[in-house]
């Protein structure tokens, strides 16, 4: 394999991009640009790659679907399977992951699965081998599609979710929420809770963990959890159900943005002021979060990323390379607004 110096220029002008503009543009062979575009076994310098696909990128060229189909078996589109679209945190994963998709040349195919909605489509989907991999972005217990992908030879990642078994992407669910919860401990709050996602989900066992260690840090051993889903609706009933049953907390760590706007509504309908009454803090920062009233102060992790990551593990595997389940590096962030400050006890104003 021969590489040229960069020549800087494309024979692209109102055309449609070609092989030879790519390989111009990253100053290499054809048939090299060729084989990587095309997901072929060869083997490049990982600075060759990425140079052939930046250019790509830059010229938007989009390989022959069709052709590179009956050369390779592939069809050129990746599915996802998501619990809940109307979910902001999903929405965001999604848009990281069809991104990174569409600048690798596939597209992405969607489609929610909860309990209550079967994958018959992507069973259809998987048969006749009209996707090449699969993103599972659900929490929740997929095992009994998971056997049908495995036997018709799909490979599939996890996303959210953490797995022994299989290649997963995931974010430091732990220490994103013991960031949080902190948060509370250092405005001087003892009396904790924890609104948790639902206890057979993978990703609220880990945020509870992090609640956890948070509070071992910092001495405090008795502290309140309750578990609901992460709607609206779920934040309100738990929310509810640390109001009225025991000694009220004082600071409350919300597992999922959606549940913590219902946790808020609790709260005006109890006559609670917040942060006065009770401090809040969300797992998850978006819009909404900002417009909430008062302005939630969250956790903000990179969801896009994730999605971003997810794809590049599937197309790695699709290309034959050894790859291992991620963590993505990004450190989680505090967005601090106005749904925390000290506990009364401890107020200098009162």
């Amino acid at each position: 394999m021969s590489e040229r110096k960069p020549s800087g220029a494309s024979t692209v002008g109102m055309n449609i991009p070609t092989l030879r503009d790519v390989a111009e543009r990253a100053a290499v062979d054809i048939s090299t640009v060729s084989k990587v575009l095309n997901n072929g076994s060869i083997t490049v310098r990982p600075e060759t790659r990425a140079r052939i696909e930046e250019a790509a990128r830059q010229l938007r060229y989009r390989p022959n679907a069709s052709a590179r189909g009956l050369r390779l078996l592939r069809t050129g589109a990746l599915g996802m399977l998501i619990p809940d679209l109307a979910n902001p945190a999903y929405a965001t994963i999604v848009h990281g992951a069809m991104r990174r998709a569409e600048e690798l040349g596939f597209v992405m195919l969607l489609a929610e699965f909860d309990r209550d909605r079967s994958a018959d489509a992507y069973r259809m989907l998987v048969q006749e081998r009209r996707i090449d991999g699969l993103l599972i972005a659900t929490a929740r217990d997929t095992s009994s599609v998971e056997a049908e992908f495995e036997h018709y030879g799909v490979p599939h990642i996890f996303v959210n979710r953490a797995s022994a078994s299989s290649h997963s992407v995931t974010i430091d669910d732990e220490a994103a929420v013991a960031l949080g919860t902190n948060a509370l401990i250092k405005a001087g709050h003892r009396r904790l809770a924890l609104i948790a996602g639902p206890a057979d989900v993978d990703t609220a066992r880990r945020r509870r963990l992090g609640f956890e260690r948070a509070c071992a840090e910092a001495g405090i051993n008795r502290f309140r959890v309750v578990s609901r889903s992460y709607t609206g609706r779920g934040g309100y009933a738990g929310m509810r159900e640390l109001l009225s049953r025991g000694t009220q907390p004082t600071g409350v760590f919300v597992s999922n943005l959606l549940a913590a706007l219902g946790a808020l509504a609790a709260t005006s309908e109890a006559k609670l002021r917040v942060p006065h009454d009770l401090s809040l803090v969300a797992y998850e920062d978006a819009e909404l979060a900002e417009f909430a009233q008062p302005p939630l102060t969250t956790v903000a992790v990179p969801f896009d990323e994730m999605g971003a990551a997810a794809v590049d593990v599937l197309v790695a595997v699709l290309r034959g390379e050894a790859r291992k389940s991620v963590v993505v590096p990004t450190a989680p962030l505090l967005i601090e607004r106005s749904s925390v400050c000290p506990p009364q006890s401890v107020r200098s104003d009162l």
